[in-house]
Protein backbone atom coordinates (compact mmCIF):
# COMPACT_ATOMS: atom_id res chain seq x y z
CA UNK A 1 0.00 0.00 0.00
CA UNK A 2 1.29 3.45 -0.90
CA UNK A 3 1.85 5.72 2.10
CA UNK A 4 -0.38 8.81 2.17
CA UNK A 5 1.27 11.99 0.95
CA UNK A 6 2.33 14.40 3.69
CA UNK A 7 0.86 17.85 3.56
CA UNK A 8 4.27 19.52 3.31
CA UNK A 9 7.67 18.74 1.90
CA UNK A 10 10.30 21.10 3.29
CA UNK A 11 12.77 21.57 0.43
CA UNK A 12 16.27 22.66 1.49
CA UNK A 13 19.02 23.27 -1.11
CA UNK A 14 22.45 22.77 0.44
CA UNK A 15 25.72 24.39 -0.63
CA UNK A 16 28.47 25.01 1.96
CA UNK A 17 27.37 26.42 5.37
CA UNK A 18 27.67 22.98 6.99
CA UNK A 19 27.47 24.52 10.46
CA UNK A 20 23.94 25.76 9.68
CA UNK A 21 22.48 22.35 8.85
CA UNK A 22 21.62 21.35 12.42
CA UNK A 23 19.92 24.65 13.40
CA UNK A 24 17.87 24.63 10.19
CA UNK A 25 16.64 21.07 10.78
CA UNK A 26 16.00 21.77 14.46
CA UNK A 27 13.66 24.62 13.45
CA UNK A 28 11.69 22.10 11.36
CA UNK A 29 11.57 19.51 14.11
CA UNK A 30 10.38 22.15 16.59
CA UNK A 31 7.10 22.59 14.70
CA UNK A 32 4.04 21.37 16.55
CA UNK A 33 2.40 20.26 13.30
CA UNK A 34 3.84 16.94 12.19
CA UNK A 35 2.46 16.03 8.74
CA UNK A 36 5.66 16.83 6.83
CA UNK A 37 8.81 15.43 5.31
CA UNK A 38 12.17 17.05 4.51
CA UNK A 39 14.22 16.74 1.33
CA UNK A 40 17.76 18.12 1.35
CA UNK A 41 19.90 18.13 -1.80
CA UNK A 42 23.61 18.94 -1.52
CA UNK A 43 24.93 20.61 -4.68
CA UNK A 44 28.53 19.33 -4.82
CA UNK A 45 30.04 22.05 -2.63
CA UNK A 46 33.44 22.04 -0.94
CA UNK A 47 31.75 21.19 2.39
CA UNK A 48 29.94 18.07 1.20
CA UNK A 49 31.56 15.72 3.73
CA UNK A 50 30.80 18.05 6.64
CA UNK A 51 27.21 18.51 5.44
CA UNK A 52 26.70 14.77 5.07
CA UNK A 53 28.01 14.28 8.61
CA UNK A 54 25.73 17.01 9.97
CA UNK A 55 22.61 15.53 8.34
CA UNK A 56 23.33 11.93 9.35
CA UNK A 57 22.04 12.00 12.98
CA UNK A 58 18.81 13.71 11.93
CA UNK A 59 18.25 11.23 9.11
CA UNK A 60 19.07 8.36 11.44
CA UNK A 61 16.53 9.55 13.99
CA UNK A 62 13.83 10.24 11.37
CA UNK A 63 14.52 7.92 8.40
CA UNK A 64 10.93 8.02 7.20
CA UNK A 65 10.74 11.82 7.19
CA UNK A 66 14.18 13.16 6.25
CA UNK A 67 15.79 12.37 2.89
CA UNK A 68 19.27 13.51 1.96
CA UNK A 69 20.41 13.49 -1.68
CA UNK A 70 23.57 14.65 -3.47
CA UNK A 71 24.10 16.05 -6.95
CA UNK A 72 27.12 14.50 -8.74
CA UNK A 73 28.07 17.96 -10.07
CA UNK A 74 27.06 21.48 -9.08
CA UNK A 75 23.73 22.20 -10.76
CA UNK A 76 23.30 25.74 -9.45
CA UNK A 77 20.42 27.32 -7.58
CA UNK A 78 17.64 27.08 -10.20
CA UNK A 79 18.42 23.53 -11.34
CA UNK A 80 18.69 22.31 -7.77
CA UNK A 81 15.38 24.05 -6.98
CA UNK A 82 13.73 22.10 -9.81
CA UNK A 83 15.13 18.83 -8.55
CA UNK A 84 13.83 19.54 -5.05
CA UNK A 85 10.31 20.07 -6.39
CA UNK A 86 10.63 16.90 -8.47
CA UNK A 87 11.71 14.84 -5.43
CA UNK A 88 9.02 16.21 -3.12
CA UNK A 89 6.21 13.84 -2.11
CA UNK A 90 4.08 16.35 -0.22
CA UNK A 91 0.99 18.10 -1.51
CA UNK A 92 2.78 21.41 -0.97
CA UNK A 93 6.45 22.36 -0.92
CA UNK A 94 7.83 24.72 1.71
CA UNK A 95 11.09 26.25 0.48
CA UNK A 96 13.79 26.96 3.06
CA UNK A 97 17.26 28.45 2.62
CA UNK A 98 20.20 26.65 4.14
CA UNK A 99 20.89 29.33 6.78
CA UNK A 100 17.32 30.46 7.49
CA UNK A 101 14.79 29.05 9.96
CA UNK A 102 11.15 27.97 9.95
CA UNK A 103 9.25 30.37 12.20
CA UNK A 104 7.42 28.78 15.16
CA UNK A 105 3.88 27.75 14.26
CA UNK A 106 4.34 28.17 10.50
CA UNK A 107 3.25 24.66 9.50
CA UNK A 108 0.11 24.79 11.64
CA UNK A 109 -0.87 28.15 10.12
CA UNK A 110 -0.59 26.63 6.64
CA UNK A 111 -2.64 23.56 7.57
CA UNK A 112 -5.33 25.69 9.20
CA UNK A 113 -5.59 27.98 6.17
CA UNK A 114 -5.90 25.05 3.77
CA UNK A 115 -8.61 23.52 5.97
CA UNK A 116 -10.57 26.76 5.61
CA UNK A 117 -10.04 27.43 1.89
CA UNK A 118 -9.13 24.18 0.17
CA UNK A 119 -6.52 23.89 -2.58
CA UNK A 120 -4.48 26.98 -3.48
CA UNK A 121 -1.58 27.70 -5.83
CA UNK A 122 0.76 29.26 -3.32
CA UNK A 123 1.14 31.06 -0.03
CA UNK A 124 2.65 34.52 0.21
CA UNK A 125 4.14 34.84 3.66
CA UNK A 126 5.27 37.29 6.27
CA UNK A 127 8.88 36.92 7.37
CA UNK A 128 11.44 38.42 9.73
CA UNK A 129 15.17 39.09 9.74
CA UNK A 130 17.39 38.02 12.63
CA UNK A 131 20.99 38.75 13.47
CA UNK A 132 23.05 36.09 15.23
CA UNK A 133 20.45 34.21 17.28
CA UNK A 134 16.95 33.72 15.78
CA UNK A 135 15.45 35.34 18.87
CA UNK A 136 17.24 38.58 17.96
CA UNK A 137 14.66 39.84 15.45
CA UNK A 138 15.70 43.13 13.85
CA UNK A 139 12.91 43.57 11.30
CA UNK A 140 9.48 42.05 10.60
CA UNK A 141 8.00 42.30 7.11
CA UNK A 142 4.26 41.96 6.69
CA UNK A 143 2.79 43.00 3.36
CA UNK A 144 -0.78 43.41 4.60
CA UNK A 145 -2.29 43.78 8.08
CA UNK A 146 -4.59 40.77 7.72
CA UNK A 147 -4.96 37.48 5.86
CA UNK A 148 -6.04 37.85 2.23
CA UNK A 149 -7.19 35.54 -0.52
CA UNK A 150 -6.39 36.49 -4.11
CA UNK A 151 -8.45 34.48 -6.62
CA UNK A 152 -6.65 33.26 -9.76
CA UNK A 153 -5.89 35.98 -12.30
CA UNK A 154 -4.28 39.35 -12.88
CA UNK A 155 -4.87 40.64 -9.37
CA UNK A 156 -3.14 37.66 -7.79
CA UNK A 157 -0.13 38.01 -10.11
CA UNK A 158 0.16 41.72 -9.34
CA UNK A 159 -0.17 41.09 -5.61
CA UNK A 160 2.62 38.54 -5.36
CA UNK A 161 5.21 39.13 -8.07
CA UNK A 162 7.08 42.02 -6.47
CA UNK A 163 6.57 40.69 -2.95
CA UNK A 164 8.34 37.34 -3.37
CA UNK A 165 11.80 38.53 -2.27
CA UNK A 166 13.92 35.44 -1.43
CA UNK A 167 12.71 31.87 -1.43
CA UNK A 168 12.47 30.95 2.26
CA UNK A 169 8.94 30.43 3.48
CA UNK A 170 7.32 30.39 0.05
CA UNK A 171 4.82 27.54 -0.25
CA UNK A 172 3.78 26.09 -3.62
CA UNK A 173 1.25 23.49 -4.72
CA UNK A 174 3.68 20.69 -5.52
CA UNK A 175 1.99 19.08 -8.53
CA UNK A 176 1.10 22.41 -10.16
CA UNK A 177 4.67 23.62 -9.62
CA UNK A 178 6.14 20.42 -11.08
CA UNK A 179 4.01 20.87 -14.20
CA UNK A 180 5.70 24.25 -14.80
CA UNK A 181 9.23 22.80 -14.91
CA UNK A 182 11.53 24.54 -17.40
CA UNK A 183 15.24 25.24 -17.78
CA UNK A 184 14.54 28.61 -19.40
CA UNK A 185 15.49 30.59 -16.28
CA UNK A 186 18.56 28.62 -15.23
CA UNK A 187 21.23 30.95 -13.89
CA UNK A 188 18.86 33.77 -12.92
CA UNK A 189 18.30 32.70 -9.26
CA UNK A 190 14.60 33.51 -9.73
CA UNK A 191 12.97 30.19 -10.54
CA UNK A 192 10.60 30.85 -7.61
CA UNK A 193 9.25 33.89 -9.51
CA UNK A 194 8.40 31.71 -12.50
CA UNK A 195 6.49 29.28 -10.29
CA UNK A 196 4.77 31.89 -8.14
CA UNK A 197 3.69 34.12 -11.01
CA UNK A 198 2.14 31.28 -12.98
CA UNK A 199 0.50 29.67 -9.95
CA UNK A 200 -0.99 33.01 -8.93
CA UNK A 201 -2.64 33.34 -12.33
CA UNK A 202 -3.95 29.78 -12.55
CA UNK A 203 -4.57 28.71 -8.94
CA UNK A 204 -4.72 31.81 -6.74
CA UNK A 205 -2.84 32.95 -3.64
CA UNK A 206 -3.32 33.09 0.11
CA UNK A 207 -1.44 35.71 2.11
CA UNK A 208 -1.05 35.09 5.84
CA UNK A 209 0.39 37.61 8.30
CA UNK A 210 1.84 34.72 10.32
CA UNK A 211 5.62 34.54 10.14
CA UNK A 212 6.69 31.58 8.02
CA UNK A 213 10.45 32.12 7.83
CA UNK A 214 13.25 33.84 9.71
CA UNK A 215 15.98 35.19 7.42
CA UNK A 216 19.56 35.48 8.63
CA UNK A 217 21.28 38.84 8.26
CA UNK A 218 25.02 38.65 7.68
CA UNK A 219 26.74 35.29 7.89
CA UNK A 220 28.63 33.64 5.04
CA UNK A 221 27.96 35.32 1.68
CA UNK A 222 26.20 33.07 -0.86
CA UNK A 223 28.46 31.42 -3.43
CA UNK A 224 26.31 31.94 -6.51
CA UNK A 225 28.47 31.77 -9.63
CA UNK A 226 30.07 28.41 -8.84
CA UNK A 227 27.83 26.37 -11.15
CA UNK A 228 28.60 26.45 -14.86
CA UNK A 229 25.20 27.97 -15.70
CA UNK A 230 25.85 30.84 -13.24
CA UNK A 231 29.42 31.67 -14.26
CA UNK A 232 29.79 35.06 -15.88
CA UNK A 233 26.54 36.16 -14.27
CA UNK A 234 27.54 36.06 -10.61
CA UNK A 235 30.76 36.38 -8.64
CA UNK A 236 30.86 34.09 -5.59
CA UNK A 237 30.64 36.06 -2.36
CA UNK A 238 30.03 39.55 -3.80
CA UNK A 239 27.20 41.42 -5.55
CA UNK A 240 28.36 44.48 -7.53
CA UNK A 241 25.94 46.92 -9.22
CA UNK A 242 26.10 45.04 -12.53
CA UNK A 243 24.79 41.93 -10.76
CA UNK A 244 21.90 43.79 -9.16
CA UNK A 245 20.99 45.29 -12.53
CA UNK A 246 21.01 41.89 -14.19
CA UNK A 247 18.87 40.44 -11.42
CA UNK A 248 16.28 43.20 -11.85
CA UNK A 249 16.28 42.61 -15.62
CA UNK A 250 15.84 38.87 -15.12
CA UNK A 251 12.89 39.29 -12.73
CA UNK A 252 11.17 41.60 -15.20
CA UNK A 253 11.91 39.21 -18.08
CA UNK A 254 10.24 36.39 -16.15
CA UNK A 255 7.29 38.67 -15.50
CA UNK A 256 7.05 39.53 -19.19
CA UNK A 257 7.07 35.82 -20.08
CA UNK A 258 4.26 35.06 -17.62
CA UNK A 259 2.32 38.09 -18.84
CA UNK A 260 2.59 36.90 -22.44
CA UNK A 261 1.79 33.28 -21.55
CA UNK A 262 -1.52 34.24 -19.94
CA UNK A 263 -2.34 37.41 -21.89
CA UNK A 264 -2.43 39.58 -18.76
CA UNK A 265 -1.27 42.90 -20.21
CA UNK A 266 -0.15 44.31 -16.85
CA UNK A 267 3.64 44.46 -16.97
CA UNK A 268 3.70 48.26 -17.22
CA UNK A 269 1.86 48.36 -13.91
CA UNK A 270 4.20 45.73 -12.45
CA UNK A 271 7.29 47.78 -13.45
CA UNK A 272 5.85 50.82 -11.71
CA UNK A 273 5.13 48.66 -8.67
CA UNK A 274 8.79 47.60 -8.57
CA UNK A 275 9.81 51.26 -8.92
CA UNK A 276 7.67 52.37 -5.98
CA UNK A 277 9.43 49.85 -3.77
CA UNK A 278 12.93 50.15 -5.25
CA UNK A 279 14.58 51.39 -2.08
CA UNK A 280 16.13 48.01 -1.08
CA UNK A 281 17.74 47.71 -4.53
CA UNK A 282 19.15 51.23 -4.23
CA UNK A 283 20.24 50.79 -0.62
CA UNK A 284 22.10 47.58 -1.47
CA UNK A 285 24.61 49.62 -3.50
CA UNK A 286 24.63 52.74 -1.28
CA UNK A 287 28.23 52.03 -0.21
CA UNK A 288 29.52 52.55 -3.75
CA UNK A 289 31.50 55.68 -4.73
CA UNK A 290 29.25 58.46 -6.03
CA UNK A 291 29.97 57.99 -9.77
CA UNK A 292 29.24 54.25 -9.51
CA UNK A 293 26.11 54.79 -7.40
CA UNK A 294 24.74 57.46 -9.73
CA UNK A 295 25.34 55.28 -12.80
CA UNK A 296 23.54 52.43 -11.05
CA UNK A 297 20.59 54.75 -10.27
CA UNK A 298 20.48 55.85 -13.89
CA UNK A 299 20.71 52.31 -15.30
CA UNK A 300 18.15 50.91 -12.89
CA UNK A 301 15.82 53.76 -13.81
CA UNK A 302 16.20 52.85 -17.49
CA UNK A 303 14.40 49.55 -16.75
CA UNK A 304 11.23 51.62 -16.42
CA UNK A 305 11.62 52.59 -12.78
CA UNK A 306 12.42 56.23 -13.62
CA UNK A 307 8.77 56.76 -14.59
CA UNK A 308 7.82 56.68 -10.91
CA UNK A 309 8.33 59.73 -8.70
CA UNK A 310 8.81 57.34 -5.78
CA UNK A 311 11.96 55.95 -7.39
CA UNK A 312 13.62 59.34 -7.52
CA UNK A 313 12.39 60.22 -4.03
CA UNK A 314 13.99 57.08 -2.60
CA UNK A 315 17.32 57.74 -4.27
CA UNK A 316 17.69 61.41 -3.40
CA UNK A 317 16.41 60.87 0.14
CA UNK A 318 19.01 58.14 0.61
CA UNK A 319 21.76 60.40 -0.74
CA UNK A 320 20.66 63.35 1.40
CA UNK A 321 19.84 61.59 4.67
CA UNK A 322 22.20 58.65 4.34
CA UNK A 323 21.30 55.00 3.89
CA UNK A 324 21.68 53.97 7.58
CA UNK A 325 19.34 56.71 8.81
CA UNK A 326 16.75 56.15 6.09
CA UNK A 327 16.80 52.38 6.60
CA UNK A 328 16.34 52.85 10.36
CA UNK A 329 13.44 55.23 9.72
CA UNK A 330 11.70 52.76 7.42
CA UNK A 331 12.10 49.98 9.99
CA UNK A 332 10.50 52.25 12.58
CA UNK A 333 7.59 52.97 10.23
CA UNK A 334 7.03 49.24 9.71
CA UNK A 335 6.99 48.65 13.46
CA UNK A 336 4.53 51.48 14.09
CA UNK A 337 2.19 50.65 11.19
CA UNK A 338 2.55 46.88 11.62
CA UNK A 339 3.06 46.19 7.93
CA UNK A 340 4.68 47.66 4.84
CA UNK A 341 2.89 50.88 3.79
CA UNK A 342 0.84 50.43 0.63
CA UNK A 343 2.17 52.59 -2.22
CA UNK A 344 0.31 50.73 -4.99
CA UNK A 345 -3.38 50.14 -5.52
CA UNK A 346 -4.57 46.53 -5.80
CA UNK A 347 -5.32 45.34 -9.31
CA UNK A 348 -8.28 43.22 -10.33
Amino acid sequence: MTAPRPLLTVCIPLFDRADEVAPVLESVLAQGYTDWEVVLIEDASSEREAIRTAVAPFQGAHPDRIRYLENPTTLGYDRNFRRLVREARGRYVFILGNDDRVAPGAFQAIADALARTGEIGMFLRAYAFFRGDPTNIVQVNRFFPEARHFPPGRGAFFAVFRRLVSMSGLVFHRDAAAALETDRWDGTLFYQHWLAGNLAVTHGVIYLPDLFALFRMGGTPPQFGTAEVERGRFIPGIQPPETDLRMNRDILAIGEAIDARHGLGIMDAVRLDFARYAYPSLAHQAHQPWPVLYRYYRDLGALGYARSAWYHLWFWSMVTVGEPRLTALLRWVRRVVGHTPQLSRPMT
